[in-house]
């Protein structure tokens, strides 16, 4: 049996834990990584920048069903 290489194993994994995410976990994980640059901004700066990172999932669902709906 060969054993595989790390690298590989690494990106096995990768895909295995992504296949795993649901849509919603996607949306809270940018989320949360916007939130955490907001905290990066300048203090005056911080509190537009976090504006931009309050909608929950479902929110953020009807907005974006709404949208495709008049698409079609």
């Amino acid at each position: 049996m060969k054993i595989v290489p790390l690298r590989m194993f690494g990106l096995l994994s990768l895909a295995a834990i992504l296949a795993a995410c649901t849509q919603q976990d996607v949306y809270e994980m940018s989320q949360e990584n916007g939130r955490k640059a907001c905290e990066k901004e300048p203090p005056p700066m911080q509190d537009r920048c976090m504006e931009q990172y309050q909608q929950s999932y479902d929110e953020y669902q009807r907005e974006r069903d709404a949208l495709l709906e008049d698409s079609k």
